[in-house]
């Protein structure tokens, strides 16, 4: 149950508190700061399109209510807030009403603990763009959970890699797809502790799929679901090989796919705490599939005309 508003300082090192109206959290009764003044986060203008999550590593849970995460709280001016013209990464579990608390049972003792954090966008070309960051917990700390990057450097959203196609084969009227491992290392920002390695962050990737009539382009939408299937979820680990089949029966189609990186705990490119759903790469290459894969032009006959030897003047 949510308490009154109510002002709470918060300790950072190097930096005098900053008074905020906080709600307090009924989960967390002693406040645990993440984020620093140090940790913009850039590639994003903090619009409507901006989605993210954040939870502690193998206890998140994107169903409200459940995990330690945050719940049904957005980033806005949540856990996202400009300061000094930056959009920086700065909370702490008690000031909201997030989900559970690091301190509660069953969790890891620090310095075991780990936070991750995701965010995703759109770009100005309609690419969806990501970032996913995770660090240990410092019970020492002014900021227990510091996202800040060497040098100071920005958590960059990057734009997603299109899914990539190392092999098709037809099966009767239908194609077997053979998905490559996404390259997520370009948007992964880590503390380097162990417990907070790529592979442990994300340890999966989705394969969605949008099926369209022969020669027909796929939507320009980048949110799962409507147009977007899931057809597999696949281990980054690349054993097994990560295989879609088209669903195209008796009908002439064309496939396109995109992939959406699997966090840990479930939590992917979409917003739990809304409710908005996971956003995709840009579109792959088509897969044509069905009776017919192309139409084979007729050949076409052109005559040789006659060529007559010249004549001489002899023969005039």
């Amino acid at each position: 149950m949510k308490r009154t508003t109510q002002i709470l300082g918060i300790a950072l090192v190097g930096v005098a508190a900053l008074l905020l109206p906080l709600n307090a959290s009924a989960n967390c009764g002693s406040d645990i700061s993440f984020g620093s003044y140090y940790s913009a986060v850039t590639g994003t203008v903090n619009g409507p399109a901006l989605r993210s999550n954040f939870w502690t590593m193998g206890l998140g849970n994107p169903t409200i209510g459940a995990g330690v995460d945050n719940g049904p709280v957005n980033e806005s001016d949540n856990w996202l807030v400009s300061y000094n013209g930056a959009l920086v990464v700065l909370s702490g579990w008690a000031q909201k009403s997030y989900d559970g608390c690091p301190d509660a049972a069953g969790q890891p003792l620090p310095p075991a603990q780990r936070m991750v954090m995701s965010f995703s966008d759109i770009d100005g070309t309609g690419n969806m763009t990501y970032a996913v960051t995770c660090t240990s917990r410092d019970t020492q700390a002014g900021t227990q959970f510091d996202f800040t990057r060497p040098g100071q450097a920005p958590l960059a959203l990057v734009p997603a890699q299109k899914a990539n196609i190392t092999n098709t084969a037809r099966v009767g009227n239908e194609a077997t797809i053979t998905v490559g491992v996404p390259n997520f290392s370009a948007g992964f920002y880590s503390n380097g502790s162990v417990g907070c390695e790529l592979a442990t962050v994300i340890p999966q990737f989705d394969v969605y799929k949008q099926q369209t009539a022969r020669n027909v382009s796929p939507a320009a939408t980048n949110d799962a679901g409507g147009v977007w299937v899931l057809a597999q979820t696949c281990s980054t680990s690349g054993a097994p090989a990560c295989v879609v089949t088209t669903t195209c029966g008796t009908t002439n189609c064309d496939n396109y796919l995109a992939v959406v990186p699997h966090y840990n705990s479930n939590f992917t490119t979409g917003d739990a705490a809304s409710a908005a759903p996971a956003r995709v790469s840009a579109s792959s290459t088509r897969v044509a599939a069905g009776p017919i894969l192309a139409v084979t032009p007729k050949p076409k006959a052109i005559p040789n005309p006659r060529v007559e030897a010249p004549r001489t003047q002899g023969n005039q």
